[in-house]
């Protein structure tokens, strides 16, 4: 009831509903604590950023860095709970993150001080700059204010802790209570485009090859391959029938469970065909434009929904959690993802590459083709 009661007086309430028992504490806190560099004073149990509870609905812009990676988000103008990530040309932000960061950065309290010599705070887990990514610098922002700027170094369990400094001062502690801080793409935003049920494929194009599903007398979907016209040079590429085999076990299936792993305006590069399948099914077309950058693989999405298609709503219906196969609706798939190029992530590459032809001179053209990812 308490958190109903601040959700309904807070201008930015998904921030101040998660901080509502630090926000009791600040006052007290702010007398106990002090940080006196000749004294350094602390009381144990009193937060470790005093005033975070109270700033915290002012919050509109976040730094982080970890391990040589950084992520910038900013809060859109106005009464918005809406972020975007600055550092990704602006796309949507997941406040999840946000919110786990600041209630446990409001949540710590102080239970024991460590060293104030800068030249042991690789023990903790607590140097910066830090290369090796043990350690997270986390910086708050409202109206262009620091409300808070600290790091944040290696965990302890039971109790539950964490070694943490503030980022201008050398002295250390350890907090009863952690943040996981990840810099990471996938983890800010809605990291999964697609998660099609099985059967929602009628046939995929691909490098002049043609997947194509005839249903049986039980009412599934079996596919087969057949060539649909050469698309360079005959003799240059050739659909090998162990290539057939491929394209077939891994294409129809390929929009199933597709995530990103990275995101970036579109740059109009052009698709490379041979990675470029189109895929018609009962409710849609979708075409997917893979762009090379070097070792990596980005696609952006043209989809037209089929006019007089059945309706998903029975197939939607099914779906009880996240990660549950849908039928989107492909006129808002095309409105939301517009402009924007993913990184497909090193395994739905893979599965993509099966169905790859190569040029006979590069060696066995039954062998798949392998396109090094940035983990190689």
């Amino acid at each position: 009831m308490q958190n109903d009661t601040l959700l309904k007086h807070s201008k930015h309430k998904t921030l101040v509903l998660i901080l509502a028992a630090s926000a009791a504490c600040v006052a007290g806190a702010v007398f106990a604590l002090r940080r006196d560099p000749m004294s350094m004073i602390v009381a144990a149990g009193v937060p470790f950023l005093p005033t975070l509870a109270e700033k915290a609905a002012s919050i509109d812009r976040a730094e982080i860095e970890r391990g040589g990676k950084s992520l910038v988000l900013v809060r859109a103008g106005g009464d918005t709970d809406e972020w975007t990530l600055e550092s990704r040309d602006g796309y949507p932000a997941r406040l999840e993150e946000l919110k786990a960061i600041v209630s446990g950065l409001a949540g710590m309290r102080i239970d024991q001080r460590m060293t104030a010599l800068p030249e042991r705070h690789g023990e903790l887990g607590l140097s910066w700059p830090d290369a090796e990514g043990r350690a997270a610098r986390v910086r708050l922002l409202a109206g262009g204010e620091v409300v808070a700027d600290c790091i944040a170094g290696d965990e302890r369990a039971n109790p539950r802790a964490q070694f943490v400094r503030l980022a201008a001062e050398p002295q250390t502690f350890r907090v009863l209570g952690s943040i996981a801080v990840d810099t990471d793409t996938r983890r800010w935003v809605d990291a999964e485009l697609l998660s099609l049920p099985e059967g929602e494929v009628d046939s995929v194009l691909i490098n002049g090859l043609e997947v194509k599903a005839t249903v049986g007398a039980d009412g599934r979907k079996s596919y087969a391959a057949t060539e649909a016209g050469a698309l360079v040079t005959a003799g240059e590429f050739e659909w090998t029938d162990l290539r057939k085999a491929a394209a077939v076990r891994s294409l129809p299936g390929w929009l199933a469970r597709l995530e990103l792993e990275d995101v970036r305006k579109a740059t109009g590069g052009a698709a490379d065909p041979a990675i470029s399948p189109i895929f018609d099914m009962v409710r849609g077309t979708l075409k997917v434009n893979a762009v090379r950058d070097g070792d990596a693989v980005w696609i952006s999405f043209e989809a037209t929904p089929r006019e007089g298609a059945p309706s998903a709503e029975e197939v939607n219906a099914k779906r009880k959690h996240a990660g549950d196969p849908f039928v989107p609706d492909w006129t808002e798939f095309a409105r939301k993802h517009t402009g924007w190029e993913y990184k497909l992530p090193g395994w739905k590459v893979t599965a993509l590459e099966e169905s790859l032809t190569t040029p006979a001179s590069r060696g066995d053209p039954n062998q798949p083709v392998r396109i090094p990812s940035a983990r190689d």
